[in-house]
C-alpha cells in the first residue's frame, strides 16, 4: 500500500508560467538594443556639449540645445533602469552555466548601475543651475564635470562585469566563442581607458578608439546575435527542455 505522504506532485504550480531561454535571450537582446539607442541620446549628448574647463562654452552649448539636453537627462534615468533589467535577464540566462559566476557578473553590473544612479544628481543639479542664471555657471560646470569623472569611475565596474560576462558566454557556447573573447577584451579596454582618462593628462584620441573598438564589436555583436539567433544550446543539452519559472 502506498503511503500518500510519500508521493511527489509533478504538476506545475498554477500561478507560474514558463519563459523559454530563447524568449529570454531575445528580451535581453532587445534591452541591449534599447541601451544602444539611449547611449546615443545620453552619453554622446553630454560629451558633445561639455567643454572641460570652459564654463561659458558649456553653458552656451546647453542653452542652444536645451531640449536635447533635457531629453538626455531622461535617457540617463532609463539607461539605469534598463541596465538593472539586463543584469537580471543575463543572470537567468547564465545561472545554469555557473550560478556563482553569474551572481558575481550581475553584482558588478548592478554596482555600476547603483554608482551611475547616484551620480545622476550631479547631472540634474548642473542642468538646473545653468537654467537659472549665468551667475552660477561655474557651479554647474563643476557638477557636470563631477558626473563625467564619476561615470568614468563607474565604467571600471562595468568593464569588470564584461570580463566575467565574456568568460561565461565563452564557457557556455550559447553564442559564438569569438563574441565571448571580444567581450573579455572589451572589459579590459573599459578598465584601462577609464583609469587612463582619470589619471593621465592629455589622454584620449586614438588610444581611446583602439581600446574601445572591441566593446563596439562585442556588445553590438552580442545584441544582434541574441535578437537574430537567440541561444545556441550545446549538443549535449539538445532535446532537453530548459525553462525559467517566473512568478506571475
Amino acid at each position: 500500500m502506498t503511503d500518500p505522504t510519500m508521493s511527489i506532485s509533478t504538476t506545475p504550480h498554477p500561478t507560474a508560467r514558463e519563459v523559454s531561454p530563447q524568449h529570454l535571450a531575445r528580451i535581453t537582446g532587445g534591452l541591449y538594443l534599447l541601451l544602444v539607442v539611449l547611449g546615443m541620446l545620453g552619453p554622446l549628448t553630454l560629451e558633445s556639449m561639455l567643454v572641460a574647463g570652459d564654463t561659458a562654452a558649456t553653458a552656451e552649448n546647453i542653452a542652444e540645445s536645451r531640449t536635447r539636453f533635457d531629453l538626455s537627462l531622461i535617457a540617463w534615468v532609463v539607461i539605469v533602469a534598463v541596465d538593472v533589467a539586463v543584469s537580471i535577464t543575463l543572470y537567468l540566462l547564465l545561472a545554469p552555466v555557473s550560478r556563482a559566476h553569474s551572481a558575481v557578473t550581475a553584482a558588478f553590473r548592478l554596482l555600476y548601475s547603483a554608482a551611475l544612479a547616484a551620480l545622476l544628481s550631479y547631472l540634474f543639479v548642473g542642468g538646473r543651475l545653468l537654467a537659472e542664471s549665468g551667475e552660477r555657471d561655474a557651479e554647474a560646470l563643476f557638477a557636470l564635470e563631477t558626473f563625467s569623472a564619476g561615470f568614468l569611475a563607474a565604467l571600471i565596474f562595468f568593464g569588470i562585469h564584461l570580463v566575467f560576462l565574456g568568460a561565461l558566454f565563452y564557457q557556455s557556447r550559447y553564442i559564438p566563442r569569438v563574441l565571448g573573447v571580444l567581450l573579455v577584451i572589451a572589459g579590459v579596454g573599459y578598465v584601462i581607458d577609464s583609469l587612463a582618462s582619470l589619471l593621465v593628462d592629455g589622454y584620449g584620441g586614438i588610444l581611446t578608439a583602439v581600446l574601445l573598438a572591441p566593446a563596439v564589436l562585442g556588445e553590438v555583436g552580442l545584441t544582434v546575435w541574441l535578437l537574430a539567433k537567440g541561444l545556441t544550446l550545446p549538443s549535449r543539452t539538445r532535446g532537453l527542455r530548459a525553462e525559467v519559472q517566473v512568478d506571475r
